[in-house]
């Protein structure tokens, strides 16, 4: 009943995506910045998004080819650090998506956005290639085969240590699912070693707010 309720009032909401952080932007460190396809937290000292929020419908789902054109941001202020696609040369990390490319395949300009570096964070091959992708996989289902409308949330947490460029590596990666019955989340750790069952990563709503500091819905 929540979640019905939660998704009627989201409909009437420009991004359809609630600020789970205040983010503003008159920030620095939790800047919003709102895409045509997601909406972020970004912060501009460290260089990398708090969290990235969207919705994913049946119809976010297309024929549109993964565009794989890497490229920085330019919508930010001058003075904010910006991750330079090539940041991630030689790192021995996949520059993984938090908004991926495959929930933006009804358009050219939405698959093409979620390329641009403010939306990737560093991950090991096997978490990114493993349970993180296979979370995705599910949404989608859940979109496409079952015709729900779902909100979604992602982002990266902690540090353990930083890339030969700077860019921060997160100490996990992490998301928030919500349905119109159900509503989920989720913690990786972003190691090599890591289940390739997603379910296994599950944890309350509690916990993850309190490990992000951020209020979920």
């Amino acid at each position: 009943m929540i979640l019905n309720l939660l998704f009627f009032v989201l409909s009437y909401l420009p991004t359809g995506v609630p600020n789970i952080s205040g983010a503003s932007t008159a920030s620095t460190t939790n800047y919003l910045a709102v895409k045509k396809g997601y909406v972020m937290s970004y912060n501009g000292a460290e260089g990398r998004a708090n969290w990235v929020g969207w919705t994913l419908r049946p119809g976010d789902v297309g024929p549109v080819d993964r565009s794989d054109r890497f490229r920085q941001d330019d919508g930010f202020p001058r003075s904010f650090k910006i991750v330079d696609e090539k940041d991630y040369k030689e790192s021995g990390y996949d520059r993984g998506h938090l908004c991926n490319s495959e929930d933006r395949t009804s358009s050219e300009f939405l698959n093409e956005e979620t390329f641009l570096m403010s939306n990737i964070i560093p991950q090991t091959r096997e978490l990114n290639r493993g349970p993180f992708k296979f979370l995705e996989a599910y949404c989608r289902k859940l979109a496409v085969k079952k015709g729900q409308n779902l909100l979604i949330y992602s982002g990266g947490i902690g540090s353990k240590g930083r890339l030969a460029s700077g860019v921060i590596v997160p100490m996990y990666c992490w998301k928030a699912v919500y349905t119109p019955t159900d509503a989920f989340y989720v913690l990786f750790p972003n190691e090599h070693q890591v289940h390739k069952n997603w379910n296994m990563y599950r944890v309350s709503k509690d916990r993850l707010e309190k490990m992000t500091g951020f209020q979920f819905p």
